[in-house]
């Protein structure tokens, strides 16, 4: 006996998440269900990332990011507040290590300014250090809107929704095959068959596999990046109740490894980002077979080791040097030392890049037949989920038109 729905969600993190509610809430005659490959939801990069809510500062404006981050923000703190998960706004300083970041950080100022992100100031090196004590730059934006949250407890929130309403949260099933039909999709998990009117894919860091499997090429391929993170010494937690960012490299998706309070009361650094081996690396040294012969037969990896080889190995080298990964925290926080480094967690972003081997840099939809693929959603992915979600509905055709 199989089980049939109008729309299914494959993958329940955040985004699959608020996708389903957002298609639910336009069209609740729709049945719908959301497959979860894992025993519970927002187990990957939902569950394992720093908790920070982005405030839209680095993002080009116009592009997605840009626009989904600053309207998801407000539905995210919204749906936090309504429904009791803590959060928390703590600002963010985004800190000029050297002369040559000064004009990038002017930059940022710009793009803030287009991307009506409110009260960014631009702080010179005394008003930065008046502002947090210990903290070393030339200079810094102030972004005051900039807050915590503990993701993985939205998630959980949106199935407790969801399933109340009605719509089914099927963890456990992991996709297996998919095969058209005349009517949709017959869907083949571990645990029986799923029929499908229509497949949103929102599987992270398994959403080009999702896509090959239904018989889309996608114009990109999802290399896994992990981040690693230490917890910080009680010392420093007391002294640093605000985010501390470095000035990025605009050449990466990447903003480096920043100071992050966090909702539960402790401190964070990190993450890194050391390319992986397996989609589900989060430790250092596993590899899987399969994954790296889909790396080395995707023609974006020469471009992509041509591109970025020099930042790869640096990022690799931080993750198994301590001292290394030290000096990052240094380079904003001086004061910090080997014996203020606690224990370590790993996160793994699911990075798209493009067949030349650029890093895609923006959000990724793709269209195929009665399907739609969610190809890029890292950071600020998690923050901009419930404005995701609305461009889902809108490009599956909920409440505006026919599927």
């Amino acid at each position: 006996m199989s089980d049939r729905f109008d729309l299914v969600v494959v993958g329940g993190g955040i985004v699959g998440l608020a996708s389903a509610r957002a298609i639910h809430r336009r069209d609740p005659r729709l049945s719908v269900a959301v497959l979860e490959k894992e025993p519970a939801v927002g187990l990957h990069q939902t569950g394992h990332n720093s908790g920070v809510v982005h405030s839209g500062v680095y993002y080009r404006p116009g592009s997605l990011k840009a626009r989904l981050c600053h309207d998801g923000r407000a539905a995210l703190l919204d749906f936090a507040a309504a429904e009791g998960v803590p959060s928390r706004t703590v600002g963010k300083l985004i800190v000029a290590a050297r002369p040559a970041e000064l004009g990038v950080l002017d930059e940022l100022h710009r793009r803030a300014r287009a991307n009506e992100v409110d009260g960014v100031a631009r702080l010179g090196a005394a008003e930065l250090l008046g502002r947090l004590p210990g903290v070393a730059g030339l200079g810094a934006l102030h972004v005051p809107s900039a807050a915590i949250i503990d993701f993985g407890a939205v998630a959980r929130r949106l199935a407790e929704r969801l399933a109340a309403d009605g719509v089914a949260v099927l963890v456990g099933r992991a996709l297996r095959s998919a095969r058209p039909t005349a009517a949709g999709w017959r869907l083949e998990t571990g645990s029986g068959e799923v029929v499908a009117g229509y497949v949103v894919n929102c599987a992270g860091l398994h959403s080009d596999l999702v896509a090959r499997l239904m018989g889309t090429d996608p114009p990109v391929s999802i290399v896994p990046f992990r981040g690693d993170f230490y917890r910080l010494s009680d010392r420093l937690r007391d002294r640093i109740p605000t985010l501390v960012y470095p000035v990025p490299d605009p050449r990466l998706p990447f903003l480096g490894v920043h100071l992050t309070p966090t909702i539960s009361g402790g401190l964070l650094a990190g993450p890194n980002a050391t390319l992986a081996f397996t989609r589900e690396g989060y430790r250092r040294g596993q590899w899987d077979p399969a994954e790296v012969a889909r790396q080395l037969a995707f023609p974006g990896t020469i471009g992509l080791a041509r591109r970025y080889g020099r930042f790869a190995a640096g990022e690799w080298f931080k993750s198994w040097s301590p001292a290394e990964y030290l000096a990052a925290i240094r380079s904003v926080w001086p004061s910090a030392t080997a014996g203020d480094l606690g224990p370590r967690t790993s996160g793994v972003r699911a990075q798209a890049v493009r067949r030349d081997g650029r890093l895609e840099d923006d959000f990724v939809f793709v269209r195929s037949d009665r399907a739609l693929h969610v190809l890029n959603a890292p950071s600020p992915a998690a923050t901009a989920a419930f404005a995701i979600a609305e461009e889902v509905a809108d490009a599956a055709g909920v409440g505006g038109g026919a599927r």
